[in-house]
């Protein structure tokens, strides 16, 4: 797949929001205060900003970013349009919880909107996920490897933020520290299962597969029968060659992959368990995002869609 920046961003940066959004929410559960009222307001507008930049970043995408509204007009047979009700409902409940927590108050509604917050968030990144794991034509997404990724790396991301929130506001931050790198190495294990389930090939699709004939619909009496591409249908470039025809070489995928977990784990971890709290408290979070940015560019650019099988490629 060719990958869309702002796509690219959209996940990543709504990720990390809907991950603090959620951990706040946790944080502000516990019998035991964690974290100061004001430390709580500002993990609260900060992960509405990302998530807000996110999805604004998305509708550019679109041809024509005036018609986003229609996204919310498939609630019953779409993904995106679940997700986009439901960060709709989330914003304006995140809002009233931000409200509850600067005025101070306590008791029922303020456990109530924290309830929801974690709850929204958490339904908001899996809606995300569904996107792109309910597309049967694209064998890399369409694996339950791929909420679990996504919830993971925006609560490691969203761990990251919390923790800088902490030192900045708490000092001693040893329990958000023991936190994230559980987070993290969760959503590390997950992300290496997902390449690795990807990469094995299994469930590849071909062209024999595409068109039935691997599963019995051949001539009479024929056991063994192959499909070959005698053309392409077109002498140009097109659409679906511009958008699904994108290769990435190997050895390119492999730099992009050791980018990806240098920045996205092991500088915040190296950061988290040698340097403290020496130097900026959002710096392991800065990394981890960038990092992220290079993870999720490759996540589509390795995509490869079933209609590639009729452009010439011989699986996917």
């Amino acid at each position: 797949m060719k990958p869309s920046l702002s796509i690219v961003f959209f996940t990543v940066s709504s990720g990390a929001g809907l991950g603090l959004l959620a951990l706040v929410g946790l944080i502000d559960l516990c019998p035991v205060e964690l974290l100061p009222a004001p430390a709580l307001a500002r993990g609260v507008l900060l992960g509405l900003a990302l998530v807000v930049a996110g999805l604004a970043s998305s509708t550019l995408h679109l041809a024509k970013p005036s018609n986003a509204w229609r996204a919310f007009s498939r609630f019953r047979s779409s993904w995106l349009s679940r997700e986009a009700v439901f960060a709709a409902i989330l914003v304006i409940v995140a809002l009233g919880y931000w409200g509850s927590i600067a005025s101070g108050a306590e008791g029922f509604l303020r456990v109530a909107l924290a309830i929801a917050v974690t709850v929204l968030s958490w339904i908001v990144v899996l809606c995300t996920a569904m996107i792109y794991a309910s597309l049967k034509a694209i064998r890399q997404w369409h694996t339950r490897w791929t909420p679990v990724n996504y919830v993971l790396l925006g609560h490691w991301s969203g761990s990251l933020l919390l923790l800088g929130l902490a030192r900045m506001y708490a000092g001693a931050s040893a329990q958000f520290v023991w936190l994230a790198m559980s987070l993290g190495l969760a959503a590390l294990i997950a992300k290496l299962g997902y390449w690795r389930a990807t990469g094995s090939g299994a469930g590849a699709l071909t062209l024999e597969r595409a068109i039935g004939v691997r599963e019995g619909v051949r001539p009479p009496g024929v056991t063994v029968a192959q499909a070959r591409l005698l053309d392409v249908g077109h002498s140009h470039r097109t659409f679906l060659t511009d958008e699904f025809g994108f290769a990435l070489a190997r050895r390119h995928a492999t730099a992009w992959r050791v980018v990806a977990i240098t920045l996205t784990f092991g500088l915040p971890a190296v950061w988290l368990l040698a340097l403290d709290q020496i130097g900026p408290v959002l710096l392991p979070a800065a990394f981890c995002i960038m990092g992220l940015l290079a993870e999720r560019w490759l996540f589509f650019a390795e995509a490869r869609h079933t209609v590639r099988l009729y452009h010439g490629d011989a699986r996917t």
